[in-house]
């Protein structure tokens, strides 16, 4: 199990964990950064220029829309590899190209796969496979 402190930048505080990213099984991993970890995010998302550094190509379009209830809007969808903590090696993530943002944020596509244990109390985030 890897475990990782909340982040302080946020009020309230908030899980964060670090990530690399890699183009599909090659290339060197470029990171590591650190990634808020969203529960009420549907996906992954990752600045369009990291993905833009790692030379990766859209797969598909989708169709966006945060959570403030903005006009929805198409993004590129690419896949990655994600490897958190520098050892839970995540295959094949799609995520969605963030052109507005600049950081990358964990979503339930990948927090589905793993086990997660937020300990607020603590102010630790506790994942593994």
């Amino acid at each position: 199990m890897n475990s990782f402190p909340y982040s302080q930048e946020y009020t309230p505080s908030a899980p964060v964990v670090q990530v690399e990213l890699t183009a599909l099984e090659e290339g060197r991993p470029i990171g590591p950064y650190t990634a808020l970890v969203d529960t009420g995010a549907d996906g992954t998302f990752v600045p369009t220029h990291l993905l833009e550094e790692l030379g990766t190509v859209p797969t598909y379009l989708t169709t966006v829309r945060s959570h403030l209830g903005e006009k929805a809007h198409q993004a590129e969808i690419h896949r990655v590899d994600l490897i958190l903590f520098g050892n839970v090696r995540l295959p094949g993530i799609e995520v969605v190209s963030d052109d507005w943002g600049d950081q990358i944020v964990i979503g339930r596509n990948v927090l589905n796969k793993l086990r997660v244990h937020l300990n607020g109390p603590n102010q630790e985030i506790q994942v593994s496979e």
